[in-house]
């Protein structure tokens, strides 16, 4: 099986924002849902490895966006592993619109986890033919550390969320995206009317539940680049920075 996924998704009118395009968030979930689908045909899928009491967990997330899909448009995302270590694996997304231009690119970081004791997997000792999927030489725009600082704590929390039903998946943990939402959440509507999130970086660092009560802190580095921090009591559970670019709203 070609070791890269290729797989088509549209951006539905009922999903996109007011200004009519796909948001971050969409499409991170087209990502993730990429992933799924690369890693079922190959084997490693959700279905697979559960029944070996094992769960992926997503620890990094970074997407750089050059243009986001108009509402009902196509958008096309090519997938494959890049790398492959004990304790995780580099998985790169390329991002294609409806005219075969290049519109983005992702890049995840994946842990294997126990499911019974949250510890982490020797992925190679426990799946070695996951090696035969690496294709490891297309050479890739976004770079592979993902680092993200946390902000000040002398600055009260920009926002408090409890988390509730919608906001947990399947793992009985709060969803990566839903973070992203909440993230994106804290600007107000009136950036979204002039510019646009080019590029958005996601650090997972510490599972949350339902019922637990997060604080939310930004911190503006620039008038184009922000960092944000989520909390609960005084672990950090999820970190991110955003950068801003001027949009110019043309179909």
């Amino acid at each position: 099986m070609n070791k890269v996924g290729r797989y088509k998704f549209k951006a539905e009118s009922y999903l996109c924002d007011f200004r009519g395009k796909a948001t971050a968030a969409l499409l991170g979930t087209f990502a993730l849902r990429a992933a799924t689908l690369h890693a079922d045909e190959r084997g490693f899928g959700y279905e697979q490895v559960s029944k070996d009491n094992i769960a992926w967990v997503l620890s990094r997330l970074a997407m750089e966006i050059y243009d986001y899909p108009f509402h009902d448009r196509t958008l096309t995302i090519e997938t494959w592993i890049e790398s492959i270590s004990n304790i995780s694996t580099q998985r790169c997304f390329h991002f294609i619109d409806e005219k075969g231009k290049t519109s983005g690119y992702a890049r995840t970081i994946w842990a294997a986890i126990n499911t019974t004791t949250r510890r982490p997997v020797d992925i190679l000792g426990w799946r070695p033919l996951l090696s035969d999927f690496i294709e490891g030489d297309k050479g890739f725009p976004l770079d592979k550390n993902i680092k993200i600082p946390a902000i000040k704590e002398s600055q009260n929390p920009t926002s408090c969320y409890a988390i509730r039903y919608s906001d947990i998946d399947i793992n009985k943990h709060v969803n990566s995206i839903k973070y992203m939402e909440h993230t994106i959440n804290l600007f107000d509507i009136s950036m979204f009317k002039s510019q646009r999130i080019n590029k958005i970086e996601m650090a997972y660092i510490v599972e949350s539940s339902f019922d637990d009560t997060l604080q939310l802190y930004k911190q503006e580095i620039s008038q184009s680049e922000y960092l944000i921090e989520i909390k609960k009591d005084s672990t950090s559970i999820c970190r991110s920075r955003i950068h801003w670019e001027a949009e110019t709203i043309q179909e």
